[in-house]
């Protein structure tokens, strides 16, 4: 009964404001927490995709030096369901007011994998006063237009997905993916964030090198979105960088997290 007032008042909210303030969030999330220090790391996962996509690289994040946070966006695995719009100002918001709840303030290092990277590009650029460092990771672009890639390492690997057998939830991100770029490009120009940007050579089976090229130029893109940004491309790696080649992923999170240690790399070449 609890759930289903929080849920009435929300739909009541954004039918008659059209908005999602801050405030008026009340949905809860799944997360995982670990370590601890002066920054946090929001690891934001990709479509379809739950916390556990970042289980082996969080705890070497976290490993002596700052607090990592992880969850699962509404309508995912033991979240509240998600209503509304499946876009990035929803999204964040969403996401701004779970910290908050959990008395988790700034400064954050924002990491982001795929359509999770779309958002923390919305987060870095309209909130920058709480963002310390920005990682996306093979990021989706603005204008990118999300298309199912039944190769793709997720629960649809192997098998030709279409949006009518995906959950709900999958389905709604994939419809609103095109409005959630939208949003990042209306947003006020990135300033000077240290953000690095990854961004894999490898993609699918039966990739063209076309389609590799545009791959790249939107990832190039990306960067010069974020003045001063680092773009590192990964070697040897497909989609998920996190499970190809965690060890960059972990060097960068951790760089821009203030972690300095005699186990951290100089550099991120993998």
């Amino acid at each position: 009964m609890k759930l289903f007032a929080r849920l009435q008042a929300l739909l009541l909210c954004l039918t008659s404001t059209g908005a999602l303030a801050l405030a008026e969030v009340d949905l809860h999330h799944v997360i995982r927490v670990e370590g601890r220090g002066s920054r946090t790391v929001i690891l934001e996962a990709g479509l379809g995709d739950t916390m556990d996509v970042w289980k082996d690289v969080q705890p070497l994040i976290a490993a002596d030096c700052t607090r990592t946070f992880a969850y699962n966006r509404a309508g995912y695995q033991g979240s509240d369901p998600a209503i509304g719009p499946r876009d990035s100002a929803t999204i964040v918001a969403e996401l701004r007011a779970e910290l908050k709840r959990r008395n988790i303030d700034p400064p954050y290092v924002l990491v982001g994998h795929s359509l999770g990277g779309l958002y923390m590009q919305y987060f870095a650029r309209n909130y920058p006063r709480e963002v310390a460092g920005l990682l996306l990771v093979d990021s989706t672009s603005w204008h990118q237009g999300l298309l199912v890639d039944p190769s793709a390492n997720t629960p649809y690997a192997g098998r030709s997905a279409v949006t009518l057998f995906m959950p709900w939830i999958m389905r709604r991100e994939l419809t609103d993916s095109g409005a959630a770029g939208k949003q990042v490009h209306a947003s006020p120009h990135a300033v000077a964030v240290p953000t690095i940007v990854l961004s894999s050579t490898r993609g699918p089976p039966g990739e063209t090198p076309a389609a590799r090229a545009l791959s790249a130029d939107m990832q190039d893109e990306i960067a010069a979105d974020f003045p001063g940004a680092s773009h590192v491309r990964v070697d040897n790696s497909g989609h998920y960088i996190q499970r190809d080649e965690p060890g960059v992923v972990v060097a960068a999170a951790r760089r821009l997290a203030g972690c300095i240690g005699a186990n951290d790399p100089e550099n991120l070449s993998n």
